[in-house]
């Protein structure tokens, strides 16, 4: 009775994990999509219409651009990471089915933990550059769009 309720346990463990994993690809992805959509649009209103900014403006607008740059950078590094997290996850898992040596498998356990660790760290930072962009894109295209229809 208590073996199948530990069985069980361990089951839900690890389809919880697959859940997760599958949400924080889905979460990068449509960051990452947000992301260049933003840029292309403010792209597309510098070059299109090309408004007049003042000092103050042109500074949130490059504030702007920057984050949402770094924001995609980290995004693109955190993808990268997390594919070499899976490859070191299914060396270690060869590795344990294999019977190879517990220190190889700990070598790969230990690089796999660690580039988990990395992978979160990076998914929080790009959804801070990320957030911070997007707050001051959405200034500077409220101040442009009032200029734009003031006229």
């Amino acid at each position: 009775m208590n073996q199948s309720k530990d069985d069980e346990a361990q089951g839900s463990s690890i389809r919880w994990q697959a859940v997760t994993i599958t949400q924080l690809s889905y979460s990068l992805n449509l960051i990452l999509s947000f992301t260049v959509a933003i840029l292309g649009f403010q792209m597309h209103m510098l070059l299109d219409l090309r408004p007049s900014l003042e000092c103050w403006e042109k500074i949130l607008f490059i504030l702007s651009q920057t984050l949402l740059l770094l924001s995609g950078g980290v995004g693109l590094a955190c993808v990268l990471n997390r594919l070499k997290d899976f490859r070191f996850t299914a060396k270690a898992a060869r590795a344990r089915e294999q019977g190879d040596p517990n220190k190889k498998l700990e070598v790969y356990r230990a690089e796999y933990k660690r580039l988990g660790k990395l992978t979160w760290q990076l998914f929080c930072c790009e959804v801070v550059l990320f957030s911070v962009g997007v707050i001051f894109s959405v200034v500077i295209d409220l101040m442009i769009g009032m200029k734009l229809y003031s006229d």
